[in-house]
């Protein structure tokens, strides 16, 4: 397991960072956390929003930051939203497809939430 911890920490010195949202739509509804180092501490985050005070579909996701770049440049992108893990979203996208951090995210994301269904 540390293993998978030190991975997590250096994704987001890659510029990878994640982040969760109550409301996935209108991140600026309810709750909002950006910066997250790691998916764990996402999940937790994600996980421990009241479902009594939704605003609307929590989300999680992730900013991909190009050093150099302006935040204003940032890649947001939701990974889970509702129900549902979507992965052929992230193939549009090339700077998450081509980011093999994104993609162990997302392997991580469905063994934590195997309830939730993906859309590809």
């Amino acid at each position: 397991m540390a293993g998978n911890n030190a991975k997590k920490e250096r994704a987001g010195t890659k510029g990878l960072t994640f982040t969760v949202a109550e409301c996935g739509e209108f991140h600026s509804l309810g709750e909002c956390h950006e910066g997250i180092g790691t998916l764990e501490e996402a999940v937790s985050i994600y996980r421990n929003i009241p479902p009594g005070r939704m605003n609307g579909v929590p989300s999680i996701g992730i900013r991909i930051h190009k050093a150099g770049e302006p935040e204003s440049e940032d890649l947001v992108l939701d990974l889970v939203s509702g129900r549902a893990i979507n992965t052929g979203l992230i193939r549009y996208v090339p700077e998450a497809d081509s980011n093999p951090f994104v993609w162990e995210a997302v392997r991580e994301l469905i063994k934590i939430f195997p309830e939730k269904e993906v859309f590809d």
